[in-house]
């Protein structure tokens, strides 16, 4: 059953709608809170969305450090994919619902 949770990234509320564990899903936005916030103190000027794609370019870029550390030049496991998708889902879902 897709439940409702209320987040709030960098001022803003968001509703992500998913199946996923809603504490999970608060760890997440939890997350990406303090790195846009990280990136806003150095380029206080900044608009949201510029904050939020530099913040996904710094969550891909320790991603691929980490498959790089543990060896890892094959493609992901078909859980790992499938938990991707459904983050990826839930952003989506999270931002347009939000526009």
């Amino acid at each position: 059953m897709s439940e409702r949770v209320k987040a709030r990234i960098l001022g803003d509320d968001y509703t992500i709608v998913g199946d996923t564990d809603p504490e999970y899903i608060h760890r997440l936005a939890e997350l990406v809170d303090r790195k846009v916030r990280e990136l806003q103190l150095g380029m206080p000027n900044a608009p949201k969305l510029k904050l939020a794609v530099l913040a996904a370019l710094n969550f891909a870029d320790e991603l691929e450090q980490s498959k790089n550390q543990t060896g890892e030049s094959g493609p992901s496991s078909p859980e790992a994919e499938e938990k991707t998708k459904k983050l990826i889902t839930l952003l989506e879902e999270g931002l347009i619902g939000d526009l």
